[in-house]
């Protein structure tokens, strides 16, 4: 299997590639692996290990699932699946360590990898917001916090003595499922459901963003088991047969079935609002800002949970656009091995010398370009203010992200 993918490293654009992966569309084993490796579902809880082992035995996929379960199961934990991954690593060489690192490192996504076995890797659906319009009264309004999209599945199940237990699986906008203990007992006090709300610190101010990612990303990695500074602020709930068949109630019903859950510090219901008109949003909006928030989430009243970026879904935040060039751009890590991590970009906006780095909003496609696609082209960007870090001697962007480069209205 490595050498399949010292194939897809060698070959040069997207067509080549895609025609290699191709050719191994009956390789089951290959196929197994590439999932074990995308499938965002899965979590080993650990980095891949610092190791160089070799490996020119034979070995089938099978093998290493089995030695990755102890992983994923969380049977080994800390310091044992640290040394569990070595051995792993030793075992298997670098295609195990490929799996826990989820990249082939060789610039392939998954939509391209999707094209040659479709459906292989399945993505995980939840209802994003556009930035369109607000077009019909009275709509429901609610804070658009800054924090980690989360899903909390609810669940009755039956133990071996006939007693019926709450599940929990909580389950970040990527498909991950992460282990949050003490929010895992919070939510086994609900309401059997599907709740979609947003993780964040404190009061889920913009300065809280920084604080509850690296929480979050701890707990991801098997370094936590919890986190102390959280609420979890739910603003919308699905019954499991509606999450399964991807069809919805209205959402004032939802928000009444979301009404019947137990609020504490930990866990509350996101704070909405009834708008009557655009003036009563824009009033309400100007002092969401300055309380320090994002913005707001508009939600029509009658209207359904949609599996995709919705127009029923509608985003009222500060964003600016402005036009920087870009001079440099890094290299992608993880599953964006080989392919373009961010631009590095410079300019002036508002009589302001700007210095910035981002990666936001690049899709696969646009990461899958040679560098010199971007590198000296002017790059039209979205930005939400203007910030200056203290004694620096230029001003950055917060917020940055990439829109297109400036001329080119395909992308």
């Amino acid at each position: 299997m490595i050498n399949i993918v010292h194939k897809l490293r060698l070959a040069k654009g997207t067509n080549r590639k895609l025609t290699i992966l191709i050719k191994e569309k009956d390789n089951e084993d290959w196929k197994t692996i590439l999932k074990a490796m995308y499938d965002t579902s899965i979590n080993y809880y650990i980095s891949s290990p610092s190791d160089n082992s070799f490996i020119s035995r034979s070995f089938t996929a099978k093998d290493i699932i089995d030695h990755l379960e102890w992983l994923s199961s969380r049977t080994v934990t800390g310091n044992d699946a640290r040394a569990h991954a070595l051995e792993g690593s030793r075992q298997f060489g670098e295609i195990y360590r490929l799996v826990l690192g989820g990249s082939l490192k060789a610039g392939v996504s998954i939509t391209t990898i999707n094209k040659a076995y479709p459906g292989l890797i399945p993505q995980f659906k939840v209802m994003l917001a556009n930035d369109v319009p607000i077009t019909h009264f009275p709509c429901i309004a609610s804070t658009k916090y800054d924090g980690v999209r989360l899903l909390a599945f609810v669940s009755d199940a039956v133990d071996s003595a006939g007693i019926t237990q709450s599940m929990v699986k909580l389950v970040l906008r990527s498909g991950k499922q992460i282990h949050i203990k003490s929010l895992e007992y919070e939510m086994s006090k609900q309401p059997p459901g599907v709740y979609d709300g947003e993780l964040v610190a404190g009061d889920g101010l913009q300065e809280g963003r920084t604080k509850i990612t690296g929480s979050v990303n701890r707990c991801l990695k098997g370094g936590a088991t919890d986190i102390k500074d959280y609420t979890f602020c739910i603003f919308d709930y699905l019954l499991h047969e509606e999450w399964a068949a991807e069809v919805s109630g209205p959402y004032i019903e939802r928000v009444q079935e979301l009404n019947k859950m137990t609020q504490n510090s930990k866990v509350r219901i996101a704070d909405m609002y009834t708008m009557g008109s655009i003036d009563h949003v824009n009033e309400l909006y100007a002092q969401k800002l300055a309380a320090g928030y994002e913005g707001l989430i508009i939600r029509q009243t009658y209207d359904p949970y949609e599996w995709k970026r919705s127009n029923k879904l509608i985003k009222k935040k500060a964003i600016f656009e402005g036009v920087l060039e870009c001079y440099d751009t890094t290299e992608g890590t993880n599953k964006y091995e080989g392919m373009i991590g961010a631009l590095m970009l410079r300019g002036t906006i508002d009589d302001k010398d700007i210095l910035v780095k981002t990666g936001s909003g690049l899709s696969d496609h646009d990461r899958e370009m040679p560098p010199q696609h971007f590198i000296g082209k002017d790059i039209e960007m979205l930005y939400n203010d203007i910030t200056r870090a203290k004694d620096a001697s230029h001003y950055s962007l917060f917020i940055p992200r990439f829109k297109r480069v400036k001329g080119d209205h395909n992308v």
